[in-house]
């Protein structure tokens, strides 16, 4: 999750853009936009798109930033605005192609070079761990991505995706016990902590 230096250095730059500071929101550009990119390349499964889609984001909050008013929680608000802003263009695509009303779900895949595990672990564990992680249902995928990639807290994860509290208590514990089902989990947890002690860009 994100440490209170942070969330609170997250903060006081807001507070100062809301006062019209432009190189306090740039430091939270600077902050947040590797985080939401990746996050929306997830969730529109097109690079281009999602820098659009984030650079769009920030264009919006500066527009609006007096109407948004204070922030406690900066980083969860920015992700949240994001996820609606690419599910309402996913609607929207998937609208002007089929000319019906449908519900859209986003579905983030997983990479094998994502799931970073110890180099002695065995190539077909490393695969079948992918694999699996694909085959969950896209709202265990979000959920998952978010409280081990974005180290988000279950509250957080639950104002973003539009649920409740105890829905996203679900859906990682269906996740994990697939895992566990699996012999994996272990795997994947160890997987988790390589990840955040490397730091996603090397």
């Amino acid at each position: 999750m994100e440490s209170r230096s942070e969330t609170e250095q997250l903060r006081q730059w807001w507070t100062d853009t809301l006062a019209g500071n432009t190189e306090a929101f740039n430091d939270i550009h600077k902050a947040l936009f590797d985080g939401l990119y990746y996050y929306a390349s997830k969730l529109l499964n097109d690079n281009g798109l999602a820098d659009d889609a984030v650079q769009e984001l920030f264009v919006k909050v500066w527009t609006k930033r007096t109407s948004i008013g204070n922030l406690e929680k900066v980083k969860p608000y920015f992700f949240t605005v994001l996820r609606r802003q690419i599910l309402n263009q996913l609607r929207s695509l998937k609208l002007r192609e089929l000319k019906i009303k449908m519900s859209i779900e986003p579905d983030i895949c997983f990479s094998i070079e994502e799931i970073i595990v110890e180099k002695e672990t065995e190539e077909s564990l490393h695969t079948k761990l992918t694999a699996l992680l694909n085959e969950l249902p896209a709202r265990q995928k979000e959920a998952i991505y978010l409280r081990y990639y974005e180290d988000m807290e279950y509250k957080q994860i639950a104002e973003i995706m539009n649920v409740n509290y105890q829905s996203v208590l679900n859906l990682i514990q269906k996740a994990l016990n697939k895992l566990r089902s699996e012999q994996l989990l272990a795997l994947f947890l160890s997987a988790m902590f390589i990840y955040k002690d490397l730091g996603r860009f090397e």
